[in-house]
């Protein structure tokens, strides 16, 4: 669908009682903030339409908040979405506010979680290994064997980075060492990773194939990212909220595209980087590219719409900030689904199966995270056991029916029930097959 931009010039006799008029009558258009593009599929009359986008727009520019951003400049509206979402995170994120609990965050769902967001951001731009295999990959440690997988153990290295980053101001060298990081050993004659684009040979390409985007010229990039650290700085002091400050830093790495590939996966890895380093440490754990990769033709038109409305972020914070505020109460719901499945679970445990402590031992592991993935490496680490007895007690646990394994490469990983039902289902079965097995030994 070719979008339609704003006209270029207002109807500059409108009378204000008719744009008055106009933004009481269309309020759920403004409180929306729509872009031209949805008045235009909305409205077939043109002097209507051109009307209604001239109050808007006037309005928009009244209220708006102005900065600098790639040598232009851009404006920024605080709509009630967007004042919603600053409210829930200082609110569900901030310092202890979401922090997991000791025991949380020792436990394998908040691992998972970040594998989450490594996953998912390699999948949004392309990676084709499924999100099962991916688990596994993280949880073995095992070398990558493609591309796809290499791109995700990039961004798991990203994550693990970012929060050792301290909070010393951001500069040019930061977000290059960011993309060397995500993109080394991928394929570095295709990343360049740490270097800067050399040429203008980049672009953006819609679904269409049709080119949506045109990167700034190569040999103002440095300059670019100089100015945009700069800017970040200022906002800083100007006391703007992390979060709208992290994502005009994700908008602007996308507008300014400073890489031959890998833009994606650094502006979203400086988008945690800047609200984990101002206190909202709980986006440790928090996927915002599971959405954006649900959604990604809405995720590119948020870009095109700021782009294409006289660099209006107000398009791309709003969509990014509805996207934090489903991530947000996602992960407050898994923290405490977390919580009731691993009491019930344990409940069960203890009142119907006899296990040896070795045993129990992995099975409290496994039950802290329901539906986890387990490997012999892991849990030999954990619990300071040799190799040989947590492959020997993993078996036996999935023997009993206790934990599933898959096949990884030449071994295997194990998975945790994800709840007393799925645990049952496994019993069942187990016993089921071994009724089996002893009939026909009898035969």
């Amino acid at each position: 669908m070719k979008l339609r931009r704003p006209p270029v010039n207002l109807n500059d006799t409108l009378p204000a009682s008719d744009m008055i008029a106009l933004l009481k009558t269309h309020s759920d258009w403004d409180a929306r903030y729509l872009h031209y593009d949805e008045i235009y599929r909305r409205l077939n009359d043109e002097a209507q339409r051109d009307n209604i986008w001239t109050a808007l727009k006037l309005k928009r520019r009244s209220t708006a908040q102005f900065f600098a951003l790639a040598e232009q400049t851009v404006m920024l509206n605080l709509t009630p979405r967007i004042s919603k979402a600053l409210s829930v995170i200082d609110k569900l994120t901030f310092a202890q506010n979401g922090q997991p609990s000791e025991q949380d965050a020792a436990s394998y769902l908040m691992s998972q979680l970040v594998m989450e967001e490594a996953i998912s951001s390699s999948q949004l731009e392309g990676a084709a290994t499924t999100s099962r295999v991916a688990m596994a990959l993280l949880a073995v440690e095992r070398a990558p064997r493609n591309e796809d997988e290499s791109m995700i153990m990039g961004n798991w290295r990203l994550m693990q980075h970012i929060v050792t980053m301290g909070d010393a101001p951001l500069t040019r060298d930061d977000i290059l060492a960011i993309h060397r990081i995500a993109c080394a050993d991928i394929n570095d004659s295709k990343y360049h990773p740490g270097k800067l684009r050399h040429n203008n040979e980049v672009f953006v390409a819609g679904r269409d194939g049709e080119i949506v985007h045109r990167p700034p010229d190569f040999q103002r990039l440095a300059g670019m990212l100089d100015a945009l650290c700069e800017e970040i700085t200022r906002l800083e002091a100007q006391q703007v909220h992390p979060l709208l400050v992290a994502c005009i830093l994700h908008f602007a790495i996308g507008y300014i595209h400073p890489f031959n590939d890998g833009n994606g996966r650094t502006a979203r890895g400086l988008f945690y980087h800047h609200l984990i380093r101002k206190g909202y440490s709980a986006f440790r754990y928090i996927s915002i590219s599971k959405l954006l990769k649900v959604a990604a033709v809405k995720y590119g038109m948020a870009y095109l719409y700021s782009e294409t409305d006289d660099m209006d972020l107000t398009y791309f914070v709003q969509f990014q900030c509805d996207t934090v505020v489903r991530a947000v109460h996602a992960f407050t719901e898994q923290i405490e689904t977390l919580h009731q499945e691993r009491q019930r679970l344990a409940t069960f445990v203890e009142q119907h199966l006899i296990l040896g402590k070795g045993e129990l031992d992995i099975m409290a592991i496994a039950l802290n995270a329901p539906g986890s993935l387990l490997s012999a490496a892991s849990v030999k680490t954990r619990l300071g056991i040799s190799d040989n007895t947590a492959r020997t007690r993993l078996k036996s646990l999935t023997e009993q029916g206790l934990l599933r394994p898959l096949k990884e490469g030449k071994g295997f990983v194990y998975q945790a029930p994800t709840s007393v039902h799925k645990l049952q289902e496994w019993l069942r079965k187990t016993e089921h097959n071994q009724d089996r097995s002893d009939g026909g030994s009898n035969l």
